[in-house]
């Protein structure tokens, strides 16, 4: 399957929707340093276990191969994205096959045998819980699980404009895939580095995605719904996202490989702060 970590998190997240093989796990004990996303997961429980609910401590982990941790490699990336495109479309015509996935969330099987009357006390204390855990955790003061989650998107905002578009390195080479990409005919608006990385994303969601959605919010995070598109039109847009995938591969060559590193590290350095995925 392609390769994840090119993608920008929000590809990641409508890729797990669709059943293309990154799957996630629960984590089942705290790290050596006291991971604060299960911390959180820990007080969530105890917190649903005070307002009559059971909840199971749960955190979201891809599951990334070897392949995945390596450095970016250009054939490697070739080779991936010449038969798989982002891994966006591979998975949405009507043969596609659900990956097993026997440690997904136990907590959805509890929702599901709940009444409507219930699922919705449910819901509602889930969301009151995560929040409370998420100060008592994190020191900060967070309003709502959109609070929590719009305050760290702040901070990486900052971050990535402070030391991503803030790169003369970065900026140069971001520029240079811009051109690229104007010369093969794609509409490119802004070349700086966060921009540049985030081009792709938006142009399927613009111009391949469209009306399909993968991803709703029921108040307490999102949630993923897999879809099918008809056979021929499946086909017809994973063609036209190999090709995407490929113009993209081809005009970022220099970009990715200076790009990635320090991005990754950015966001998982947020990620650790907020207590998230």
């Amino acid at each position: 399957m392609p390769r994840r970590s090119f993608l920008p998190l929000a590809v990641l997240a409508l890729v797990a929707g669709c059943g293309t093989g990154t799957t996630a796990s629960p984590s089942a004990a705290p790290s050596p340093t006291q991971d604060k996303a299960y911390m959180i997961q820990a007080a969530k429980a105890d917190c649903m276990k005070t307002k009559g609910f059971r909840y199971v401590p749960y955190v979201y982990r891809l599951k990334l191969s070897e392949q995945d941790t390596k450095p970016f490699d250009y054939a490697t990336e070739k080779a991936s994205r010449s038969k798989y495109g982002f891994g966006i479309f591979i998975g949405l015509g009507p043969d596609k096959t659900p990956d097993p996935d026997p440690e997904a969330d136990p907590n959805v099987a509890i929702v599901t045998n709940l009444s409507p009357a219930q699922s919705s006390a449910y819901k509602k204390a889930a969301e009151n819980c995560v929040v409370q855990a998420a100060r008592q955790v994190t020191g900060k003061n967070v309003k709502s699980w959109s609070d929590w989650y719009g305050q760290a998107g702040e901070v990486l905002q900052r971050l990535w404009k402070r030391e991503l578009d803030g790169d003369p390195k970065l900026v140069q080479l971001a520029s240079d895939m811009g051109d690229c990409l104007t010369g093969k005919g794609y509409r490119v608006t802004a070349t700086n580095p966060v921009a540049m990385h985030e081009w792709a994303l938006q142009t399927v969601q613009r111009d391949l995605l469209g009306r399909h959605k993968t991803m709703t919010s029921d108040g307490d995070g999102a949630t993923f719904r897999p879809i099918t598109i008809p056979p021929d039109e499946a086909r017809r847009k994973l063609n036209k996202e190999i090709k995407l995938a490929l113009d993209d591969l081809e005009c970022g060559k220099q970009f990715y490989p200076a790009f990635l590193p320090k991005w990754t590290k950015l966001e998982r350095r947020v990620y650790d702060e907020f207590g998230m995925i």
